[in-house]
């Protein structure tokens, strides 16, 4: 899939984004997705697990399910995003086990409202914050080696080569529940927000994707294909998929 982009005002400011999901080097499928919502301020991506029967089914249809429950309840008011993940969920669940399929797929989406951005993910899939040429991760790992980490079991150098490091802890879809991870963050002119899937991240260290983000400040895309590319570059070994939304004022 191509670069996609746009823009839209959301109460009183100008948010531009952009987003790409690309095969990669290595992978015949893609299995990410991605999802923008411009006009209500929502951007997510999923990556479907590569290990079940399909990932790609699961990607799609927990993104549809995201797109629908936003754009028909848009008018009646949003409920929390506790709910949307629930919601999110089962009905990704039930999906599965129409299709009598093995799927499940990682989450990660922000809600744009105003001063703040909420901010949910399930799984390895990742949200940044970009702030004065600082990039900050908002979000953590759902994965066996992080919860190693945690405990002290493991080193970041350590889980980085581990052979472990793609096993995921939580999912879109796995079970009829699922325990999201939510946080709200400020927001002000000039900051942006970096969605990816681990096919950026497993290539790319957090400095490097510093670096490409500020060789063109408030470029998101060039700035997107240049991720993409770079992800390529260092071997391209999973499905890549990224979203940058920059908050203009």
């Amino acid at each position: 899939m191509g670069l996609m982009q746009g823009s839209c005002r959301l109460l009183g400011c100008q948010i531009i984004y952009a987003g790409m999901t690309n095969t990669g080097r290595v992978r015949r499928c893609n299995e990410d997705d991605l999802l923008m919502l411009g006009e209500v301020g929502v951007f997510a991506v999923a990556d479907g697990l590569g290990g079940l029967d399909a990932g790609d089914i699961a990607s799609k249809t927990a993104l549809s399910h995201l797109q629908d429950l936003y754009i028909r309840r848009s008018r009646m008011g949003i409920p929390p995003l506790q709910e949307i993940i629930a919601t999110v969920n089962l009905r990704t669940h039930q999906h599965k086990i129409a299709l009598a399929r093995n799927m499940a797929t990682t989450l990660a989406m922000v809600q744009l409202c105003g001063t703040t951005v909420g901010i949910a993910h399930v799984g390895d899939s990742r949200v940044y914050h970009w702030r004065n040429t600082v990039l900050s991760r908002e979000t953590g790992d759902h994965s066996l080696v992080n919860e190693l980490i945690q405990k002290g079991a493991l080193t970041v150098s350590q889980a980085e080569h581990s052979l472990q490091r793609h096993i995921i802890t939580r999912a879109i879809g796995a079970e009829p529940t699922v325990t999201p991870t939510i946080l709200y963050r400020p927001v002000v002119a000039g900051d942006m927000l970096l969605l990816c899937t681990d096919g950026l991240t497993s290539m790319l260290s957090d400095a490097r994707i510093a670096e490409i983000i500020g060789d063109r400040p408030g470029y998101v895309d060039e700035t997107v294909e240049d991720l993409v590319q770079a992800a390529n570059q260092a071997g391209g070994r999973d499905n890549i998929t990224v979203i940058l939304v920059a908050i203009k004022g």
